[in-house]
């Protein structure tokens, strides 16, 4: 996918979109499908069962959520990272010639670089976001109710008199 925000820093002063073009617009695209997928699950289900086409749609679909979650965002996140953030292997967080703070008699054992130590944790924390957001979207979308149980739920309209009291439902 080419990058279009790649021209607007230049007329805007929003520098930060060329670099970032790709993860903005895959993150948009991602949660844009979140968005319909929890628009759907709020619909009841139908009572009839479902065809073909309608499962393989769907299936395609949560294939595609699937590639974008589980691929696409976290290659790019490590692309922008590495590439336009500069969190490499030779900037680090720790390193072993540095001081201990309060006892400048020693030095720290280890070194922890910026690769290793803040964008892999983040990578991991972005799919451990987007599985606890596929766990919770299977259960709710299985627990979702059908149009007739939906049906039961809404309060029966009763009529009223013609002095505007509700009249009692018949039993």
């Amino acid at each position: 996918m080419p990058n279009v925000l790649r021209n607007i820093g230049n007329w805007t002063g929003l520098d930060f979109l060329a670099p970032n073009g790709r993860l903005i617009w895959f993150g948009l695209i991602t949660f844009a499908m979140i968005g319909l997928a929890a628009k759907r699950m709020r619909a009841p289900k139908l009572d009839r069962e479902t065809t073909w086409a309608e499962a393989m749609g769907g299936a395609v679909y949560v294939f595609a959520l699937f590639l974008l979650m589980y691929a696409v965002i976290p290659h790019e996140f490590i692309t922008v990272s590495d590439k336009y953030w500069g969190l490499s292997t030779n900037r680090y967080l720790i390193k072993s010639t540095t001081q201990i703070p309060f006892n400048h008699a020693w030095n720290w054992p280890f070194s922890i670089d910026l690769q290793h130590g803040l964008r892999d944790p983040l990578v991991v924390l972005i799919y451990i976001a987007f599985f606890g957001a596929n766990i919770a979207m299977f259960v709710m979308w299985q627990k979702r109710s059908t149009a007739s149980e939906a049906a039961e739920r809404e309060p029966v309209a009763v009529g009223r008199s013609r002095f505007g009291r509700p009249l009692k439902a018949k039993a």
